[in-house]
């Protein structure tokens, strides 16, 4: 009796198209899942499964951007979750891209770090509420603080520069590529406002993610990175929206209070002070 194969047949059978001189060749299942996956990696980021390394980039870069899809939705529900999944975002976009390519990309990308870092911590100064829920306080946005959040995007403008910043290399950049380093910077930039409960930090994320995306379609209309900027965009005006509810605390309202406790404190010690002084007449 003969045993099926990918011929349909034994080797100790021959197969009677074999011996006429024809040969079927069934495709294998990992063919066809490799077609399908470049079919799909065609379609959204123009790349295939055994593309070069600039697309290995892109790839990278779009994991990461859905990473910040993900940390924008948890961090609306004020979810600690989401500045893990924002640090993975960072790790797995620049961090891994200047490990695998380019050495000098960790000029940029170390410091980008440690913006998502620095909202954990931030975060953590909330009150918790459940496992992972903060009882976040809006504050207002100051002219200082857009003033630092602008500094910031220029100091992360020129680290991504890295070492063409001291020549006049940078000079010779498009003006795509400077709007989509300053969107980039941006996009993870308000992390650190949203950390702070500045509402307008989602804003922020909003149009940096709106101006990837007019970048994104006029240099290179891949549908998946088009996508996931539009998810981020609406992910931001979502958590803008939920955080229209929360209670709005001023920095100056916090100084004042203090005064007032340090005052109540003093006068508390007065009296106490003039009882024991009369206890002791």
């Amino acid at each position: 009796m003969l045993q099926p194969t990918l011929t349909g047949f034994t080797d100790s059978q021959e197969s009677p198209l074999a011996s006429k001189g024809c040969f079927v060749h069934l495709p294998l299942p990992t063919d066809r899942v490799k077609s399908t996956v470049d079919s799909i990696l065609q379609t959204l980021f123009m790349a295939t499964a055994d593309s070069n390394s600039s697309y290995v980039q892109i790839l990278l870069s779009a994991a990461s951007m859905l990473l910040v899809f993900v940390s924008a939705v948890l961090l609306a529900h004020r979810n600690d979750l989401g500045w893990w999944t924002l640090i993975l975002a960072v790790f797995v976009g620049p961090l891994i891209t200047a490990l695998q390519f380019d050495l000098l990309g960790l000029i940029y990308g170390i410091p980008l770090l440690l913006l998502p870092i620095f909202g954990l911590w931030r975060f953590s100064q909330y009150k918790l509420n459940g496992k992972f829920t903060r009882e976040v306080t809006c504050t207002p946005l100051t002219l200082w603080s857009a003033v630092g959040m602008i500094v910031g995007l220029i100091l992360l403008v020129a680290l991504r520069f890295g070492p063409f910043l001291f020549n006049s290399t940078f000079l010779s950049a498009t003006p795509e590529i400077w709007v989509m380093y300053f969107a980039d910077a941006a996009i993870f930039a308000s992390f650190v406002m949203i950390s702070r409960g500045v509402r307008e930090g989602w804003l922020l994320l909003a149009v940096a993610a709106i101006a990837d995306l007019v970048i994104y379609f006029m240099i290179s209309p891949m549908l998946g990175m088009i996508g996931l900027y539009v998810f981020i965009a609406l992910a931001a005006l979502y958590g803008f929206y939920l955080w229209r509810g929360l209670k709005v605390v001023s920095e100056t309202a916090g100084a004042e209070l203090s005064d007032e406790q340090l005052a109540l404190e003093k006068a508390k010690q007065a009296t106490l002070n003039k009882l024991n002084t009369n206890s002791e007449k």
